[in-house]
C-alpha cells in the first residue's frame, strides 16, 4: 500500500510542478516556488517509492507479485539489487528513478535563466507524469493475491520466489540496463529544451545549455548499447555481438539521431547556423526513445525479439500510445505555431559555404540520420507483417553510409569554419591519405580482396590518421578540446574490429569423442569430461564445466565452455568459452552432449501403435505409452524422470508384455536395458517417442533390439560434445574502439559544462 501511495503522490506532485510552471510562463504568475516545491516533492516520492521497492527485495517479501516473479532466496545481493528491473513494472520505477535525479540536477542548472526554467521544467515534469501513470496502471506494489484475484488466499506468503531467469544471472544485468535508462532518461532534457525553445523563441542561448546533456545522453545510451553487445558476446554462446534484433536496434536509432544532433549542434554553437535541423533532432531523438519503448513494452514484438516484454495489459498498451501521442501533439504544435518566426530566423543566417566544417558537419549529420531512416524501417516491419528484415539488408545498406562517414569524418577536422582555403586544406590532408593508403595496400596484400572492403579499410584508416594529426595539433597548442579526436579514433578503431571479426571470422562445428583430439585451425581440441562447481547465484541448478584442453607449439589452456540443465526454462542452458590473446579471440561453444552408444544407429527401429514388426527375430507390438512419471503442466520442478513404452513381445511362438524405461537425466535421454523374458541373451531398449500429433498421424516408439552377436561387433562409443570453435580475429580492436569512442563523448562534457558556467557568470 506505502508503494502505490508514493506513486500517486508522485502523480499529483508532478501535475501541481507542470500546472504551476504553465501558469508562471503562460499567465506571468509568480508561481516559481510552488512549481519548484511540488517538483522535489515529485522527486523525493519516487526516491521513497524505488527504496521501498528495493527494502521488498532484500527482505524478500514475496507477498507482493513483482518480488515473487523476479527475485528468489538463492541470488546473490547484486542480482537480488538487479531484480528491481528485471521486469516491466520496476524498469518503469527505474526510468522514473534516473529522471528524477538527472532532474534536480536541471532544475539547478535552469534556475537562473527566467526564460528557461519554467518550459524546460514544464516539459520535463510531464515525462515524470507519464511515467507515474504507467506505474499506476503496473504497479511493482500489486500483491500476489490482487494479482491472481480468487486463485491466492489473501495474505498469503510464499516461502520463495520464483527468481531470475538464468540468462540474466550475470555481471552485466547488474550494469548493463541501468547505464541504458540513464542514456533513456537524459534524452528527455534535450527534448524538453528544444521545446522550450520553441515557446521562448531564445533560438540561439539554448546551444550552450543542451549541449552537456546531449553529450551525456549520446555517451551513456552509447556505453549501455556496447556493454548489451559485449554480454550478449560472451554469455549467449551464438558468437556475435549484434544481431540487428527489433528491440536491439530500437535503442540504437535514438543515439544515432543524437549523435546527428550532436554535430549539428557544434555547427550551431560555432556559426549560429543550424537552428531549425537542431530543435527537430533533439526532438525526434527522445520520440525515439519513446518509439523504442513502445516496441520493447507493447509486447508487438514478442514474437519477433528475444528481448521484448509480453504484452502488458490493454491499459498499459493504450498509456504507451498516449505517451508517445502526447509529446508528438505537443512538438508539432510547436513546430507549426513556430515555423515562421524560426522560418524568418533561419533566412538571417550566414550563407553556408560547401567547403566548410559546418557544412560537413551537416551533410555527416544527414549520412547517419540515413543509416536511422534504414534502420528503423527494418526494424519496424514486424509491426504491419509478420515477417522480418534479414540481418544481411541491415549490414548491406549501412556498409556504404560508413564509408561515406569515415570520410566525412576525416577530413572534417582540417575544415575550418565557413570558409577553408582550398590549397591549405588538401595539403593537410595528405599525411592521413597516405598513411592510410600505405596501410590499406599492405593489408590488402596480405589479408583483403575484395574492393569493396578495400575502400572500407581505406575510409578507416583517413579516419584513424586524421584523428592522430588532430590529436598532435592540440598537444601542440596545449588545449583541452581533443574529445571530439579521441572519438573518431574510436570510431575508426571500432570499424576496423567489425571488418575484421565479423567479415573473417571463421566457425567451425566438430565432434570431441572423450579423450581423443581433434584438429581446428592448428589447434588440437580434446574433450577431457565434465566437472560440476556451485554457483552461489544459482544453487537450484547443478552446473557443469565441460573441460577442453586446447594445445598449440606445446602450449596449452583448458576452455571451461558450461552446460545444465536449468529448471526455470525447463531445459538445457549453454554458455560458451572465450579464450582472448592480442590478435584473436577463440570462442568455443557447445551445441550438444551425445551420450554413448552402446548399440549402432542402424539397429533402431520406429514401431507405431498397435503396429506389430520383426526385429532381429523379435516381434515387437508396441501397445502405448506410460507417461505417469513424467512432469505434467506446470509441475516441471523434477528434472529427472521416466516415460514407459509398453509392448508385447513375440520370441520362440510364446508373447510376454514388457515394459521399456526411457529416463531423462538433466534433460538428456538415457535408455535402459532390459532383458528379454524369453531369452536373456537378447536386450531390448526403447530409445524415443512420437506422440500423435498433426505431423504423426499416430504415436510411435524407437525400439531397439540387440543379441549377443551385435554387442560383440558393435564397438562402443564414450561420450561427444558436439562444439561450435570460432576465430574471431581482432576483436579486442573492437572493444577497444568502442570505449575510446565513449570516453571521447565523456571527455567533451568537461569543455561543454565550461562553456556554460562561463556563459552564466
Amino acid at each position: 500500500m506505502i508503494g502505490k501511495i508514493l506513486i500517486y503522490i508522485t502523480l499529483a506532485a508532478s501535475f501541481v510542478s507542470i500546472v504551476s510552471y504553465a501558469l508562471t510562463y503562460f499567465r506571468k504568475s509568480n508561481l516559481k516556488k510552488i512549481s519548484r516545491l511540488f517538483f522535489h516533492i515529485t522527486v523525493i516520492s519516487v526516491l521513497f517509492a524505488s527504496a521501498y521497492l528495493l527494502s521488498l527485495i532484500l527482505s524478500h517479501q514475496f507477498q507482493y507479485s513483482y518480488v515473487w516473479e523476479y527475485s528468489s532466496r538463492s541470488l546473490g545481493t547484486p542480482l537480488l539489487i538487479s531484480t528491481f528491473f528485471a521486469g516491466q513494472e520496476g524498469s518503469f520505477l527505474l526510468w522514473a528513478l534516473f529522471a528524477s535525479i538527472i532532474g534536480i540536477f536541471l532544475i539547478n542548472s535552469v534556475s537562473k535563466n527566467s526564460d528557461f526554467e519554467a518550459p524546460v521544467m514544464m516539459i520535463y515534469t510531464l515525462v515524470i507524469a507519464f511515467l507515474a501513470v504507467l506505474l499506476i496502471l503496473k504497479s511493482p506494489f500489486t500483491t500476489i493475491w490482487e494479482a491472481f484475484p480468487g486463485q491466492v488466499q489473501e495474505n498469503y506468503m510464499p516461502e520463495d520466489g520464483r527468481g531470475l531467469n538464468p540468462i540474466l544471472q550475470n555481471f552485466w544485468m547488474v550494469i548493463h540496463p541501468p547505464i541504458l535508462f540513464v542514456g533513456f532518461a537524459s534524452l528527455a532534457v534535450p527534448f524538453a529544451f528544444a521545446l522550450a525553445t520553441l515557446f521562448n523563441k531564445k533560438y540561439n542561448e539554448w546551444v550552450v545549455y543542451v549541449m552537456p546533456w546531449m553529450l551525456f545522453a549520446s555517451a551513456t545510451l552509447g556505453l549501455g548499447i556496447i556493454l548489451g553487445g559485449y554480454w550478449s558476446y560472451g554469455v549467449l554462446g551464438w558468437g556475435g555481438y549484434w544481431a540487428w534484433d527489433p528491440v536491439e536496434n530500437s535503442s540504437l536509432i535514438p543515439w544515432l539521431v543524437s549523435i546527428a544532433a550532436l554535430h549539428t549542434l557544434i555547427g550551431q554553437k560555432a556559426t549560429e547556423g543550424y537552428k531549425k535541423t537542431n530543435i527537430i533532432l533533439s526532438i525526434i531523438a527522445y520520440l525515439l526513445v519513446l518509439y523504442s519503448t513502445f516496441l520493447t513494452r507493447s509486447g508487438i514484438l514478442q514474437d519477433s525479439s528475444v528481448h521484448s516484454f509480453v504484452k502488458p495489459g490493454m491499459e498499459v498498451y493504450i498509456a504507451l500510445v498516449l505517451f508517445i501521442s502526447s509529446f508528438i501533439i505537443i512538438s508539432v504544435i510547436a513546430l507549426a505555431v513556430r515555423y515562421k518566426s524560426l522560418s524568418e530566423v533561419a533566412k538571417k543566417d550566414t550563407k553556408v559555404n560547401i567547403l566548410s566544417r559546418e557544412a560537413i558537419l551537416y551533410i555527416g549529420s544527414l549520412i547517419i540520420l540515413a543509416s536511422g531512416a534504414i534502420i528503423i524501417a527494418g526494424t519496424s516491419l514486424p509491426i504491419f507483417s509478420k515477417s522480418t528484415v534479414d540481418i544481411s539488408f541491415y549490414n548491406q545498406m549501412n556498409m556504404p553510409i560508413a564509408i561515406v562517414m569515415l570520410v566525412f569524418a576525416a577530413i572534417a577536422f582540417f575544415l575550418d569554419w565557413r570558409t577553408t582555403d582550398t590549397k591549405k586544406f588538401f595539403n593537410k590532408l595528405i599525411t592521413p591519405a597516405a598513411l592510410a593508403l600505405v596501410t590499406t595496400v599492405i593489408i590488402s596484400i596480405f589479408a583483403i580482396n575484395e574492393i569493396v572492403y578495400i575502400i572500407f579499410t581505406f575510409a578507416i584508416f583517413f579516419a584513424f590518421f586524421s584523428g592522430i594529426v588532430k590529436l598532435g595539433n592540440v598537444f601542440k597548442a596545449k588545449k583541452i578540446t581533443f574529445g571530439a579526436a579521441i572519438a573518431h579514433i574510436g570510431l575508426a578503431l571500432f570499424f576496423l574490429g567489425i571488418i575484421a571479426s565479423s567479415k573473417y571470422s571463421e566457425e567451425v562445428r566438430i565432434p570431441l569423442e572423450m579423450g581423443k583430439p581433434s584438429e581446428a585451425f592448428g589447434y588440437a581440441f580434446t574433450y577431457k569430461g565434465a566437472e560440476p562447481f556451485s554457483d552461489p547465484e544459482n544453487p537450484n541448478d547443478e552446473k557443469y564445466y565441460f573441460n577442453v584442453l586446447m594445445e598449440k607449439d606445446n602450449k596449452e589452456m583448458v576452455l571451461k565452455p558450461v552446460m545444465y540443465f536449468s529448471s526455470f526454462n525447463e531445459g538445457v542452458m549453454k554458455n560458451p568459452y572465450v579464450a582472448s590473446f592480442i590478435t584473436k579471440d577463440i570462442y568455443l561453444s557447445p551445441i550438444e552432449l551425445i551420450a554413448p552408444q552402446t548399440y549402432d544407429p542402424k539397429d533402431e527401429h520406429v514401431v507405431g501403435q498397435n503396429e506389430e514388426k520383426e526385429i532381429n527375430g523379435v516381434k515387437i507390438k508396441f501397445i502405448d505409452f506410460d507417461l505417469s512419471q513424467a512432469p505434467m503442466g506446470n509441475k516441471t520442478e523434477a528434472s529427472d524422470y521416466s516415460i514407459f513404452a509398453n509392448i508385447n513381445a513375440t520370441y520362440n511362438g510364446k508373447t510376454l508384455p514388457v515394459k521399456l524405461e526411457l529416463k531423462y537425466i538433466g534433460g538428456s535421454p538415457e535408455a535402459t536395458e532390459i532383458k528379454l523374458p524369453q531369452d536373456e541373451k537378447i536386450s531390448l531398449m526403447f530409445t524415443g517417442m512420437n506422440v500423435k500429433n498433426e505431423q504423426n498421424p499416430v504415436s510411435s516408439a524407437k525400439i531397439v533390439v540387440l543379441d549377443e552377436e551385435k554387442k560383440s561387433k558393435f564397438k562402443k562409443q564414450d561420450e561427444i560434445m558436439l562444439v561450435s570453435v570460432s576465430i574471431k580475429p581482432y576483436i579486442g580492436v573492437l572493444w577497444l574502439g568502442s570505449f575510446i569512442m565513449i570516453f571521447g563523448f565523456f571527455y567533451s562534457i568537461i569543455k561543454r559544462v565550461k562553456d556554460l558556467k562561463k556563459n552564466k557568470s
